[in-house]
């Protein structure tokens, strides 16, 4: 009798917890759910993509990636409606599509429709997505003067394809910093660049103020090409520019 007395009680217990109304869902989620879409939302504000390619992939990947500290913040390698190229995700509050486009410009060979340096074929062709119509201008402003400078030669002409709107494919590579990760592969090519990179950008010794080292030197940028690279007319002149980030100092 006990027992069964025992069980009634327990079920009673069970019906009578059943019975009560359910305490209404508490609000925490939606609330941070809701504060981390406004966080993220505010996070992009400011950011903007970019599409570039010119030569084997790899190299422009670097050279965006090395980028990160001044507002560059991802570079996706891929192929850029079957182009290879990349794709550089960057803050604009903090570094200007017109920056991003002189790394290009200096990292780029762009007056060959067919390749790169050792890079041959189409699909190392140059190529610049721009977003819109300021863009566009800045790009074929640099171009245009660039030409006229004869940077690249006399009477080179620049080929880069200069396409509106964003890729219609985009195929982002398997693997991404694959120049550190498979040096080999790259050293015939990254030998070619950087013998024609080291004649147009290279760097040149100096001494001042008892401190010797190499300052960024552009012989051949001259003319029209100090407007899309005005930094270079005092380094050209032979007067260093000590901002820290064109100096590799050697001795005090």
């Amino acid at each position: 009798m006990a027992t069964a007395t025992a069980t009634s009680a327990s079920a009673r217990a069970t019906r009578a917890r059943a019975s009560t109304p359910r305490a209404a869902p508490t609000v925490a989620r939606p609330v941070v759910a809701l504060v981390a879409a406004v966080a993220v939302a505010s996070g992009r504000a400011d950011a903007a993509t970019m599409y570039v390619g010119a030569g084997e992939r790899a190299f422009l990947e670097r050279e965006y990636a090395d980028l990160t500290y001044a507002g560059v913040r991802d570079v996706a390698p891929g192929a850029l409606d079957g182009v290879d190229g990349v794709r550089v995700e960057y803050d604009e509050s903090r570094i200007s599509f017109e920056e991003l486009m002189r790394t290009y410009w200096r990292r780029s060979e762009p007056t060959r429709s067919d390749g790169q340096f050792l890079e041959v074929g189409a699909r190392y062709a140059p190529v610049i997505y721009v977003a819109n119509a300021d863009e566009r201008a800045i790009v074929e402003r640099a171009r245009d003067n660039l030409e006229a400078s004869g940077l690249y030669g006399a009477g080179a002409k620049l080929t880069v394809r200069v396409v509106d709107g964003t890729p219609e494919t985009f195929e982002e590579a398997p693997e991404r910093d694959a120049l550190r990760k498979n040096p080999k592969k790259y050293e015939k090519m990254l030998k070619a660049r950087d013998a024609t990179f080291k004649r147009l950008w290279g760097f040149v010794q100096f001494c001042a103020d008892r401190v010797c080292g190499y300052v960024r030197f552009a012989p051949n940028c001259k003319t029209t090409c100090l407007k899309v690279f005005p930094e270079y007319e005092a380094r050209n002149a032979g007067i260093p520019d000590l901002d820290g980030k064109n100096i590799k100092i050697t001795a005090r």
